[in-house]
């Protein structure tokens, strides 16, 4: 799993805390008893290092899982029983039970993840068919160029256009993911020398003036007041409802620069910034889950004027999600600088 599904599923397992579960929705419910087993996974098929999160949920806060087994099955065959990773050392201790998942996962392949507490109390688990892969990103196109935050101020943003196909006669679902990794080559001045790489990384894209990420209500600034009929579409979900087998050019917007800063004394010798623009095939489940996120995380839900909300979830016999994921990416060298002095 990746750095940017890890803290989604971190924020996930917060949002479902005192929460009981349905075939299909995690509804919200304060009273909820007793426990149940928690499973968060957002698997990339394309991976062989993946986490899957267990937890239990809570009266107050979600409790930690003490004692449990992971088994991993492809096409019925069992195939991996993922080994916890270790607790960190030091003051900090993390509150979810994690394993590590190294199958290799393929297209059309389905693949059922179960999870059981050594006191044999809880067994959750979650059947997940592998999406077929985007077709390829054909095109990606980036400039510079002074976007409206609010009313007359503007700043400079990057901007990418994106054009890929969708795949003609099937319903697809999908998540735009733009990871920005700003790097840092120096020599730590000192007695003895160090070399060291300093990575910074942005997943935070803009997306209101797209046609698709914005269901059909683009907006040219943030506070154009269609922007609070509906939530921002932070995590870049979209189905092919607008595209259906067509060709589509997408355009979101990035910071221009956000490169990290060394606060002792150093040589600098290299900085360099890279983009991957990466299209996943999601399914309609992590869609619905995702699109609940998107009314958390952009502060669009009014707990006194709107219905409880549901977070879609594919677990039996506990909640979360396990998602799985297949997709198609372009690495872009956005800046590269390379120093002979001390900066």
């Amino acid at each position: 799993m990746t750095a940017k599904y890890i803290f989604t599923s971190i924020l996930a397992l917060l949002l479902i805390i005192l929460c009981s579960s349905c075939e299909n929705e995690i509804p919200f419910n304060k009273a909820a008893k007793p426990p149940r087993l928690i499973m968060n996974a957002f698997i990339n098929a394309d991976s062989t290092n993946n986490v899957l999160l267990l937890n239990l949920t809570g009266s107050t806060v979600i409790s930690d899982v003490t004692d449990a087994t992971v088994e991993v099955r492809i096409n019925d065959a069992l195939v991996e029983s993922p080994q916890p990773i270790p607790f960190p050392t030091g003051d900090f201790r993390d509150t979810q039970k994690r394993f590590r998942i190294t199958s290799k996962f393929n297209p059309g392949d389905k693949v059922r993840i179960d999870a059981r507490t050594g006191d044999g109390v809880h067994h959750a688990w979650a059947e997940v068919t592998v999406p077929q892969p985007p077709l390829p990103i054909t095109q990606v196109d980036t400039v510079t160029i002074p976007v409206n935050i609010y009313d007359n101020y503007y700043e400079n943003k990057l901007r990418f256009r994106i054009t890929f196909a969708d795949h003609p006669g099937e319903k697809n679902f999908y998540r735009l993911v733009l990871e920005r990794r700003a790097c840092l080559e120096a020599t730590l001045d000192g007695r003895i020398p160090k070399d060291t790489l300093v990575m910074k990384q942005n997943y935070k894209i803009i997306t209101r003036e797209d046609m698709v990420l914005t269901d059909g209500h683009p907006s040219m600034s943030d506070n154009d007041n269609s922007m609070f009929d509906q939530p921002l579409n932070i995590y870049g979900i979209f189905d092919d409802s607008r595209i259906s087998g067509q060709t589509y050019t997408m355009t979101v917007y990035m910071d221009t620069n956000n490169l990290p800063y060394l606060f002792w004394s150093h040589t600098l010798k290299r900085e360099w910034m890279d983009c991957y623009v990466r299209l996943l095939s999601i399914s309609e489940t992590d869609y619905q889950y995702f699109k609940a996120l998107n009314v958390i995380d952009s502060d669009a839900y009014d707990a006194t004027l709107m219905e409880p909300l549901t977070f879609a979830s594919n677990v039996h016999g506990g909640v979360g999600i396990v998602s799985i994921s297949t997709e198609t990416s372009v690495k872009l060298n956005l800046s590269d600088k390379a120093y002979d002095s001390y900066q």
